[in-house]
């Protein structure tokens, strides 16, 4: 049997343990917070951080090595990863920018998704396709040619070699409608609001 004086102490101690709700942060608040986690990072992703927070403004969501933000232009989440500078081949940094957008793809589709890319991510409920790339303007290209596979304009084959004819063209200065914007959306069409999948 307990003593009375035990279940005193125990009371008092967890009544000392439980805190109010912490108050989320103000965006003044969120910007400095990710600002001064960001200057922590590896260098690429670092400077990837501070150019969305440009962008996009304060993130909506921040931790150590993640920041996230909800329903950004068409985006439904972008999120920044703090990767090791020497986590990737090439010169354009590691595959630190992760952006998804509400799509419903058939289960039928997912191997001729991962066919033609491994940088292409299929949410467990198949209602978010999401890319990882070190920029946006590629996560926009990785995107565009996953739609035309997913609706048979393109097999998994022709959107890789289509993916690597308009990369080509614009490191040399071209342009692409396939690495301004989400040619599969109206122009009034964003992000899906509502809750995020996880």
């Amino acid at each position: 049997m307990r003593s009375p004086i035990l279940i005193a102490l125990l009371a008092s101690l967890s009544v000392g343990c439980a805190t109010a709700p912490v108050a989320p942060l103000g965006a003044a608040e969120r910007l400095d917070d990710a600002q001064a986690i960001a200057t922590e990072w590896y260098t690429y992703s670092e400077v990837m951080a501070l150019k969305l927070i440009d962008e996009y403004g304060p993130p909506d969501r921040i931790e150590s090595d993640r920041l996230t933000w909800y329903d950004k232009g068409p985006w439904k989440k972008i999120s920044v990863w703090n990767k090791e500078d020497n986590d990737y081949s090439g010169s354009l940094g590691p595959d630190d920018l992760e952006q998804t957008i509400a799509y419903d793809v058939p289960s039928d589709k997912r191997k001729a998704l991962a066919a033609f890319s491994g940088k292409l991510v299929v949410s467990r409920k198949s209602q978010e396709l999401s890319v990882l790339g070190n920029d946006e303007p590629r996560n926009l290209l990785t995107l565009n040619l996953a739609h035309e596979v997913i609706n048979g304009i393109r097999s998994p084959d022709d959107a890789r070699v289509f993916y690597d004819r308009i990369y080509e063209l614009s490191q040399a200065g071209k342009s692409s409608p396939y690495l301004q914007r989400l040619l599969f959306l109206k122009p009034s069409e964003g992000a899906s609001g509502g809750s995020q999948e996880r």
